[in-house]
């Protein structure tokens, strides 16, 4: 989201005293993820604040510690976890509750401009074309959705592809600081 600002903006919508009144499009300083929480009391979407200024060990502390007071009966997330404003993106992670491969992420008025569904992971035989070779990958489904009053398909495209830059090759947020 460093490379791609325009994915760490959001909809302010319009007063709501004026039919006139216009919503506004807002850049943010730093990325904020909400994430999918399916706990024992409900779905949540606590959101990780400034993801840009931490490493990918204090997100991946970060995760865990608001998946554990999810998980508490009842909830132990705040408003501290729980903002009014959420996150710009927002990732669900439905094949942890399923067998589903996919699934198709929907917006939700004020949950930011773009979501990202994680569907379940597999080993595939995977078989080179022309050679006949093959091996054993892990494939993950992942579909994408945004709002397009802000993101133009081709930018979504753009930023899936940077994404997946990291997700291929994990060593380079550890290397680039992320």
């Amino acid at each position: 989201m460093r490379a791609w600002p325009l994915f760490r903006s959001s909809i302010t919508p319009g007063c709501t005293s004026k039919s006139d009144s216009k919503p506004t499009l807002t850049l943010r300083p730093h990325a904020d993820i909400s994430i999918g929480l399916s706990t024992p009391t409900g779905l949540y979407t606590p959101t990780l604040r400034a993801v840009d200024t931490h490493t990918v060990y204090s997100l991946a502390s970060a995760l865990k510690h608001v998946a554990h007071l999810g998980r508490q009966v009842p909830s132990a997330l705040t408003p501290a976890e729980l903002p009014r404003r959420g996150g710009t993106l927002t990732v669900s992670n439905v094949g942890a509750i399923g067998a589903g491969e996919s699934a198709m992420p929907v917006l939700v008025p004020g949950g930011g401009i773009a979501i990202v569904a994680l569907g379940r992971a597999r080993w595939v035989w995977d078989v080179e074309r022309g050679e006949g070779k093959g091996e054993r990958r892990l494939r993950l489904g992942v579909s994408w959705s945004a709002d397009h009053r802000v993101v133009e398909g081709a930018e979504l495209a753009a930023f899936v592809e940077t994404w997946r830059g990291y997700v291929e090759q994990p060593e380079r947020m550890i290397a680039e600081g992320v």
